[in-house]
């Protein structure tokens, strides 16, 4: 995920993240997990002591060592969802008045989301995240408290399509 502020959504994944019978892979991009929000929720994060789960957490970049901007998520080898949404109240617009979105002061940033069930589609884009996850953890950039290895990283590594 390239923008991750999102406070509620953060305490989902978590509550995801501590269940031993779920994997969970996440990467951030470098830039934006020093951000101050992101910082905050990452240090909220490491309470729940995730080297004892299946969570795997990386920091990175892209392989070229760009911002790594992908925005999305696999379920269950299920269901894929990509788009522009960064998780963060500017991204999701999220400011909430009354219990609904909108009202005085919202602002809401114009982004897509496709939701996708195809399984070819979803293998894919698993493969693209898998990817961008052992590229990032091998530039290792996460603190050491919350450095995870998925897999073996090989010098040659060449994800499948």
């Amino acid at each position: 995920m390239f923008g991750y502020d999102d406070d509620e959504l953060n305490d989902i994944l978590m509550a995801k993240a501590t269940d031993p019978n779920v994997t969970m892979l996440v990467t951030l991009d470098k830039s934006q997990a020093g951000g101050k929000h992101e910082k905050m929720l990452l240090d909220a994060d490491k309470q729940h002591a995730l080297a004892e789960f299946n969570t795997h957490f990386v920091i990175g970049q892209s392989a070229t060592h760009q911002i790594s901007h992908t925005k999305g998520f696999v379920a269950d080898n299920k269901a894929g969802c990509e788009g522009s949404v960064n998780w963060s109240a500017s991204g999701e617009g999220t400011f909430i008045v009354a219990g609904k979105s909108g009202g005085p002061g919202f602002k809401a940033q114009n982004n897509t989301q496709t939701i996708f069930t195809d399984p070819d589609s979803v293998g894919r884009f698993q493969t693209e995240l898998i990817a961008e996850h052992v590229t990032a953890q091998k530039q290792d950039n996460a603190p050491a408290e919350r450095r995870q290895t998925i897999l073996p990283v090989a010098k040659n590594h060449s994800p499948q399509n």
